[in-house]
């Protein structure tokens, strides 16, 4: 019985594998669809993202929740500034800090790209029938935290 169920689960994380791996990729997708609409570059689409959850950031935070160096943050953040989407300010508390922040032209315009990104997420709900959807988003969720659990475990 043991093997059987060690089989199992090495089956079930070959699936997950998969399925990880095929919503990574569905999900770039998706991004790009976005990029495209707003003329926005893929780093710059994600750092916008990231700003929109916080009042402000710093370099430092962006470059840890983006995964990237903080001298490519930079260069994400003189594109955008270009573009009039977000702004830089010394932190008042400490001025070895810069405050990045979304500009007010760019909060309706981050708004939008939210509604939109909301609405997407409607109609692929829809594909789900009804009773199952709660249990997805369930599963959704303990996937996220089993791979966060691993994604601080690994450092």
């Amino acid at each position: 019985m043991i093997n059987d169920e060690i089989k199992n689960f090495k089956i079930q994380a070959e699936r997950l594998s998969l399925l990880t791996f095929l919503l990574a990729r569905v999900c770039e997708e998706k991004e790009q669809y976005f990029i495209k609409i707003y003329d926005l570059t893929n780093p710059e689409f994600r750092c916008m993202r990231f700003l929109n959850s916080e009042n402000y950031s710093t370099v430092k935070q962006l470059a840890n929740d983006m995964l990237i160096t903080p001298g490519r943050v930079t260069q994400i953040i003189s594109s955008l500034e270009r573009k009039n989407l977000i702004t830089r300010e010394i932190d008042e508390n400490d001025r070895r800090n810069i405050k990045i922040k979304l500009t007010e032209l760019a909060k309706p315009y981050i708004k939008n790209v939210t509604e939109q990104h909301i609405l997407l997420h409607e109609k692929v709900l829809e594909k789900i029938p009804f009773d199952n959807r709660e249990t997805v988003l369930t599963a959704m969720q303990n996937l996220l935290d089993s791979l966060l659990i691993w994604s601080k475990q690994k450092d």
